[in-house]
């Protein structure tokens, strides 16, 4: 069979009524579409909307003194997030002057300068790019100083007496760079719910934006300004990374999150590799991996990274990167990139050597995670993301040959899952975070505990119940981090609902926390936010220094995702790269739903719908996947027992199974349909 390839976006796999949802743009060049505000003396200012002439004439001074301390501008709104260089044609009666550019994500920061994105050093700000510029010219920003995304850009003049006449601005997006067609996505959703399916778009434009051409990543060493011609990426052209504007770095721990939500969304596995790959080509000797790629991993000139552990001081993302690496594996089949990669994953599993088999659990050296407080010592979740390397690396050592390594991984994931309990606070309902902190009862490590199968089904739903205490007005609010609501950890909490099997619990929080995220006027309304704080201000504690620092499109946020397409519509690989797959939806209460997405072997889609007819639900739903492949079929819970379905081929096996029906052996290469 010839497996497919990365889908090089050039024609849409599943068109569609969904497409009115994609925020991807038809065309690089983007235009404008409102006019946010003006300052100082700027006249027929929506005539730049039209493609005619607005004119900014400069605020009056007097011996070289401005009268106000604002200059004349407009500041004009995209729309969406966009990215990449700003183009701008002036007009005859414009003068030679300096003129200049600002950029924000969100409209809490448009102003005369930038929102911050080069450090948080305090010290450093981004402030404005100037260029000259006199009349009937047209200027396009270098491309090293383009900004990676923005959604607000400000144009005023810095020179006295100046006129500027614009015609005409537009921005070129530089993003996903590989491929031809931006709205040629691999992969589609849609249901009854609109919010649902904004947000699904939402997450895939997120992912999109962050994927960059390998040498337009931040620099970092900068004591002023923004450039982004550093290196990113050791392999390939392209690069997901976590986010457009900053830090435009491979960061391991994102890749819990996104190497699903990618897949799910924009299927780029090219640009996912070429990540990874560039995790492992920074890869210490002793083995370790490390918190952050390149170019922060060399360039950084942060307090921290004058540590001599610097780079390599996160157990938490070392793990991901080894775990994702397990991921990336079973989304893709690709065996041979496994193989390469092999003995680097052993020697990442060195830190096995960190299991303390007198405590029955597994010390974490390095202290940095996600930017919560610290981990080190007997934490929570390193342990419980330990187990899930240990269980999940054991088959693929059997795969590759090494079945005693294999044995020797089980037999420590054993006896790690004992030990866990010692974590367990029976008063509160849930676990603590370290050994040494009692009183800490985090939102990672507890749904880690529910999404990695460390609790059984009763404990997962008490945790779950216990969690969902923590719900503020603007979603689940962080104890680990000093109170934000990260979307990011939100995602894990997502999971552990979904095995504590709370689907409407997970769409409520879905609504609740990214649905306020989303509609807030103050974000960019096309992208996914990195955090905010319990009382809805768009901050950050890790940031505190640098407020704008914040990155309005950050594709850690995509857990939703993982919801919507994995369970919801329930479509899922149970081998690698899709060779067999199972369709098993979680209704929630949605009306109907479907969806698809392309992998190694071809296009795999799913639907399914409920209707009253006389009193009766009636269920109707199909399935359909690649050629060569084979497939089972899990009927959802409609509260009868009896349920069977109709129009089943007589070469499917129909059982009962986990307390539901499952039809195997449902072949590749045609639509199956079933109605209950």
């Amino acid at each position: 069979m010839a497996h497919h390839k990365s889908t090089e976006g050039v024609n849409p796999a599943f068109p569609g009524a969904w497409d009115q949802y994609n925020f991807s743009p038809v065309s690089r060049t983007q235009y404008p579409v409102r006019i946010h505000r003006t300052t100082g003396i700027v006249s027929n200012e929506a005539n730049l909307l039209e493609f005619k002439s607005t004119t900014i004439v400069a605020l009056p001074q007097s011996n070289g003194i401005k009268y106000s301390d604002l200059y004349s501008s407009i500041t004009i709104d995209f729309g969406k997030e966009v990215c990449g260089p700003v183009t701008i044609t002036s007009g005859p009666s414009s003068t030679p002057q300096t003129a200049a550019f600002s950029y924000s994500e969100g409209s809490e920061w448009v102003g005369f300068d930038s929102d911050d994105a080069s450090s948080l050093r305090p010290s450093i700000v981004d402030g404005h790019f100037e260029f000259q510029i006199g009349p009937k010219e047209t200027y396009t920003v270098p491309l090293e100083s383009q900004r990676g995304g923005y959604r607000y850009l400000t144009i005023f003049t810095k020179t006295p007496d100046a006129i500027l006449e614009i015609e005409e601005v537009s921005a070129h997006f530089t993003s996903m760079p590989h491929w031809q067609n931006l709205r040629a996505y691999p992969s589609y959703f849609f249901c009854s719910d609109e919010l649902l399916n904004r947000l699904w778009y939402a997450s895939a434009y997120t992912n999109q934006l962050s994927t960059l051409a390998k040498d337009q990543a931040r620099r970092c060493e900068l004591d002023s300004g923004w450039l982004n011609n550093a290196v990113c990426c050791t392999s390939g052209e392209t690069v997901i990374t976590d986010a457009p504007r900053r830090d435009r770095t491979v960061w391991a721990g994102d890749f819990a999150i996104v190497v699903w939500s990618q897949f799910a969304t924009i299927g780029d596995s090219i640009s996912m590799r070429n990540a990874l790959d560039t995790l492992f080509d920074v890869q210490s000797e002793e083995g370790q991996f490390p918190w952050a790629g390149p170019p922060i991993c060399h360039d950084s000139v942060s307090d921290l990274a004058k540590s001599k552990e610097w780079p390599y001081m996160s157990d938490s993302y070392h793990l991901w990167t080894i775990l994702v690496a397990r991921h990336f594996y079973h989304l893709t089949g690709d065996l041979g990139w496994l193989k390469e990669k092999w003995e680097r994953i052993v020697l990442g599993m060195q830190l096995a050597s960190r299991f303390r088999p007198d405590e029955g659990l597994y010390y974490c050296v390095g202290d940095l995670d996600w930017g919560r407080s610290s981990v080190k010592g007997f934490n929570l979740s390193c342990n419980i993301l330990f187990h899930e390397t240990l269980l999940k690396l054991a088959p693929i050592a059997t795969l590759l040959g090494s079945p005693k390594l294999a044995t020797q991984w089980l037999e420590i994931a054993s006896t790690l899952k004992q030990n866990l309990k010692r974590f367990w606070d029976p008063s509160a309902g849930l676990y603590i975070d370290n050994l040494n902190a009692p009183n800490l009862h985090p939102q990672d490590g507890n749904s880690l505990a529910c999404w990695f199968d460390i609790t059984d089904l009763e404990r997962a739903q008490t945790i779950t119940t216990n969690l969902k205490r923590r719900w503020g007005p603007f979603g689940p609010i962080n104890p680990e981090c000093s109170g934000p609501v990260s979307p990011f950890i939100s995602g894990f909490e997502l999971q552990a609902l979904v095995h504590a099997n709370k689907i409407n619990d997970a769409l409520s929080m879905i609504r609740k926390t990214w649905g306020w995220m989303i509609n807030n006027p103050a974000s960019t309304g096309s992208t996914m936010l990195e955090a905010w704080g319990a009382n809805g201000q768009i901050t950050y504690p890790f940031y505190k220094d640098k407020p704008s620092y914040i990155s309005h499109c950050h594709p850690f946020s995509t857990g939703p995702v993982l919801v919507l397409t994995f369970e919801l519509l329930g479509l899922n690989f149970t081998d690698a790269g899709g060779k067999s797959w199972e369709f098993r939806p979680s209704l929630g209460d949605l009306e109907h739903c479907q969806g698809g997405f392309t992998g190694t072997y071809g296009k795999y889609s799913a639907g399914w719908k409920r209707i009253r007819e006389n009193g009766k639900i009636v269920f109707t739903c199909w399935v359909e996947a690649s050629a060569g492949t084979i497939g089972r079929f899990r009927l959802p819970a409609l509260g009868s027992e009896s349920q069977k379905p109709t129009d089943v081929e007589k070469d499917v096996n129909c059982e009962t199974k986990y307390g539901y029906r499952w039809l195997d052996g449902i072949s590749g290469g045609e639509r199956h349909s079933f109605v209950t």
